[in-house]
C-alpha cells in the first residue's frame, strides 16, 4: 500500500538501477551530508573503490580447485565438470579470474552475489551466470519453509529460481538469508568523502584560498551587481588566476567570510573518512597508503593478519558453497572445492628455500612437488620419491635399534651366562 499511496499523486515510477530522489530518500540512501550514496557513486570514492577493489584481487588470483578423497589422502581432479567451470572458463565470456572478481565486488557492493547454475544432461555444473544483485530478491516461502529468488533477467523477463539452482555469498547478515550492504553501514563516512571531493573539486576550479563578499561605495542596482561580481571572477578564479595579486579599485574592498581548507582541517577529515572506510572492509591502512603509522615489520604482521583474519573467513564461505551446491550429495563424501592459498603465503626466495628443505627432509615433499609450487618442470619418474634421515626412527623401535647398534659395536657377539 505504501508504494500505491506514493506513485497515484504524480504517476511516478522508479527502478533501482537509476531510482528517483523520492525513492533515495525514503529508503535511507541519503547521508546527513545531503550526498546520495549509492553503489555507483560510493565506487567513485577513492577509499570505497580501492577496499573493494583489493578484496576482489585478492580473491579473484587465488586458484580454486577441485579435490577427490582417496585411501591416501587426496588428490587433485582436473577433470571434473566442476574444475571446468571453477578452473578454466565459468561461462563462455568471463575468465575465472574476472568472475571471481566480479562476484567478490557484488558481495563487496551490495552485499550479495548471486550465482546461478546452468546444469547439463548429465546433472553436472555446466556454467556459471551472475545475476545484478539490483533486481534479485531472496523469498522465503513460509508456508513450504521454501527459499526462492526472484529476479529481473537482462531482456527484462521476471524469473522465480529455486535455491537449488543458486550460491548465494553475502557480506554480514542479520536473518541468515541476506546480506547487509557495506556501503549502507558506511552511509555517513562515504557521503561526507564525497562531499569532501565535491569542494575540493570546487576550491581548485575557483582558484582562490577564500570566497568572501565585494564592498563597493554607494548603492548599485541588480545589473550593475552583476557585472561587477563577474569582471570580478573573471579576473581572480580558475587554476590560472590561481596565486594572482588582484587590484581593486573604485573603492572596492574584498572581505573573506569562509575559512581555508587548512584551518577547517580538511585534509585531516578525509584521513578519517577513509580509516573509517578501511575499518569497516577490514583492510589495513598500509593498503590504502596510509602510511602514518606503519613500519617496515609491522607491515609485514598487518599482512598477514590481513590473509588470517580478512580473507580466510571470505575464503571458507566460497569454499562451503560452493562445493554444497556444485556437488551432487554422493559427490559430496569424496569431493571438495578448495583456494590455493600458496600464492599469498609465499616469502622470499631464501625463506622458501628453507621450507622447502625441511618439508623434503621429513618425507613431506618429493622434488617433483617443489619444482611444481616453483612452477618449474618436474624431473621424471625419480622426482616423485620420497626421502627421509636414516638417523631417525620411532619411539617404539628406539630401544630395539640401540641394541642392535650396541650389539654391532661389539661385532655382533653378546655375553652368554650360563645356568
Amino acid at each position: 500500500m505504501i508504494f500505491k499511496n506514493v506513485l497515484t499523486p504524480k504517476a511516478e515510477t522508479t527502478d533501482l538501477k537509476n531510482p528517483a530522489p523520492w525513492f533515495m530518500k525514503m529508503f535511507g540512501h541519503e547521508a546527513s551530508s545531503g550526498e546520495q550514496v549509492t553503489v555507483n557513486s560510493a565506487l567513485g570514492v577513492p577509499a570505497v573503490y580501492t577496499c573493494v577493489n583489493i578484496l576482489a584481487n585478492s580473491i579473484a588470483k587465488l586458484p580454486f580447485q577441485t579435490f577427490k578423497k582417496t585411501n591416501d589422502g587426496r588428490v587433485r581432479d582436473k577433470k571434473h565438470a566442476v574444475a571446468k567451470v571453477l578452473e578454466t572458463r565459468p561461462n563462455p565470456y568471463q575468465s575465472p579470474f574476472k568472475f571471481k572478481h566480479l562476484v567478490e565486488t557484488h558481495r563487496n557492493t551490495w552485499g550479495n552475489a548471486y550465482i546461478n547454475i546452468n546444469w547439463g544432461a548429465d546433472g553436472r555444473p555446466k556454467e556459471l551466470w551472475l545475476l545484478n544483485p539490483a533486481v534479485t530478491e531472496p523469498y522465503v516461502d513460509v508456508t513450504t519453509n521454501t527459499l526462492w529468488y526472484h529476479t529481473t533477467l537482462p531482456n527484462g523477463q521476471f524469473v522465480k529460481i529455486g535455491y537449488g539452482d543458486i550460491i548465494h555469498l553475502t557480506a554480514l547478515s542479520t536473518d541468515g538469508v541476506k546480506g547487509k550492504p557495506p556501503i549502507q553501514v558506511a552511509r555517513e563516512a562515504i557521503g561526507s568523502s564525497q562531499a569532501a571531493q565535491k569542494f575540493k573539486g570546487k576550491f581548485y576550479k575557483n582558484g582562490a584560498s577564500n570566497s568572501g563578499v565585494l564592498k563597493v561605495p554607494g548603492m548599485l542596482n541588480a545589473e550593475a551587481k552583476d557585472v561587477v561580481r563577474d569582471e570580478w571572477e573573471k579576473a581572480n578564479t580558475g587554476l590560472n588566476n590561481a596565486q594572482r595579486i588582484a587590484i581593486l579599485d573604485a573603492g572596492l574592498e574584498f572581505q573573506s567570510i569562509s575559512m581555508p581548507l587548512k584551518d577547517a582541517q580538511f585534509v585531516e577529515g578525509m584521513k578519517y573518512d577513509k580509516t573509517e572506510i578501511a575499518m569497516l572492509y577490514n583492510i589495513p591502512m598500509h593498503m590504502v597508503n596510509e602510511l602514518d603509522r606503519s613500519t617496515h615489520n609491522n607491515i609485514e604482521q598487518q599482512s598477514l593478519d590481513y590473509i588470517q583474519n580478512t580473507l580466510s573467513p571470505i575464503i571458507k564461505q566460497w569454499e562451503e558453497e560452493f562445493t554444497y551446491q556444485l556437488f551432487s550429495e554422493r559427490e559430496l563424501k569424496r569431493y571438495y572445492s578448495k583456494f590455493n592459498l600458496t600464492s599469498l603465503l609465499r616469502a622470499d626466495s631464501k625463506s622458501r628455500g628453507e621450507f622447502y628443505k625441511t618439508m623434503w627432509e621429513i618425507g613431506g615433499f618429493d622434488i617433483n612437488k617443489i619444482l611444481e609450487l616453483e612452477d618449474m618442470d618436474g624431473i621424471g619418474e625419480m622426482g616423485n620419491k620420497r626421502f627421509v634421515s636414516l638417523n631417525y626412527t620411532t619411539l617404539d623401535l628406539i630401544e630395539e635399534y640401540q641394541r642392535a647398534k650396541a650389539g654391532a659395536s661389539k661385532g655382533g657377539v653378546e655375553d652368554e651366562t650360563e645356568d
